[in-house]
């Protein structure tokens, strides 16, 4: 219960505390309704600076609102009841509260631009505004945290000492976080590969598409949907394919021909030489090559080596599709076969029954004269 003659003394405090407590809420409330109105309004007119804008800053403001009205409920506090303590308190810690307020709303902004902006050409590569984003974030978040400690009177000279000292045991002690840094940073700047592009890594027979490079690690995402992280100081030590960057996919084919068909050779590789220098879906810039390579167990082995001048795997596959058909219809047109594996079985009968017969001249269903 409260005492009465303590609600008399502080009756008309708790009533404005309550308005102003009020007051706040009702303004937040109404500052993100109009935040929605002007989201919706930017993007339908396909404005997505002003649209990331709005969303951005809306909860900080919302926030700072509150931030405000908590602020004068304290002053109103202070001055009634007249604590040395917390007058000494209200101000940095409101001044603390606006240094966060300020960096959430500018964190914000960092984290939307690079999806709201549009491509031009000429302009950086993607992964380079991705890499000024983290830095900058990362910058920012080690700025508000010196900012709020000097707010609140805290020694930041002597905690810079104590932090450069403890920084280089740290880094001691992370020597595989720092490696996974600097791993990124060789990534975003020599660029082997980039955020959308397909990657193998030989060694760990990982291959899939790359999602997102952080600091520590890479996702890349399987062909079977499954996600890999890899850490980011392998791309220092391992080797890393690109296949969307190769020139032209290889198409490298043995055929095989029956041993009966030796003589059709000649002619059935002339053919083939000259279908494979006039496929249009073949690369002539690059090597190809028809000949025949080696006898085989069961077949005369005819090479196949040519480049389809795409770096798409499906249309590559395509090419390849119509080379191994069209080959096939020339070796039958020159009344050739391929060649299917052969398995001889040879069978011995028993001892006992070859010593019989090779002893015995007379066949057992003839009887003796």
């Amino acid at each position: 219960m409260i005492p009465p003659k303590w609600f008399g003394s502080y009756q008309t405090l708790v009533v404005h505390a309550c308005i102003i407590a009020v007051a706040s809420a009702l303004l937040s409330l109404l500052l993100r309704a109009l935040g929605r109105r002007l989201i919706a309004h930017a993007a339908r007119h396909a404005e997505p600076m002003r649209e990331a804008l709005y969303r951005s800053t809306l909860s900080p403001l919302a926030a700072l609102i509150l931030l405000c009205g908590a602020y004068i409920i304290a002053v109103l506090i202070n001055r009634r009841i007249h604590a040395h303590a917390l007058a000494s308190a209200i101000g940095p810690s409101v001044q603390a509260a606006i240094i966060v307020v300020v960096a959430w709303a500018v964190w914000n902004l960092l984290e939307a631009y690079p999806r709201a902006r549009r491509p031009r050409e000429h302009e950086l590569d993607p992964m380079i505004y991705d890499l000024i984003g983290k830095a900058a974030r990362l910058g920012l978040l080690v700025l508000t945290a010196l900012m709020v400690l000097r707010a609140l009177h805290f020694p930041i000279s002597s905690l810079l000492t104590v932090g450069g000292v403890a920084g280089i045991a740290i880094g001691f002690a992370a020597q595989g976080v720092v490696s996974n840094v600097f791993g990124a940073m060789v990534v975003y700047l020599d660029k082997p590969f980039k955020i959308g592009e397909w990657i193998t890594l030989p060694a760990m027979n990982i291959s899939g598409t790359v999602e997102h490079i952080g600091w520590r690690s890479t996702r890349v995402r399987g062909f079977d949907t499954s996600p890999y992280y890899v850490p980011n100081y392998l791309f220092n030590t391992q080797v890393v394919e690109t296949p969307p960057r190769m020139q032209a996919r290889r198409i490298q084919q043995t055929i095989p021909v029956r041993y009966a068909d030796v003589g059709r050779l000649p002619a059935i590789l002339h053919e083939l030489r000259t279908y494979i220098n006039n496929h249009p879906g073949i690369d002539h810039h690059q090597s190809q090559m028809v000949n025949f390579i080696n006898y085989g167990t069961h077949s005369l082995d005819i090479m196949i080596y040519c480049f389809a001048g795409t770096v798409q795997w499906g249309e590559s596959l395509d090419v390849q599709e119509d080379v191994l058909l069209n080959a096939a219809q020339i070796i039958t047109s020159h009344g050739g076969e391929l060649a299917l594996p052969i398995t001889r079985v040879q069978m011995q009968a028993p001892e006992s029954e070859s010593n019989t017969v090779a002893h015995d001249p007379v066949p057992r269903d003839v009887p003796p004269s």
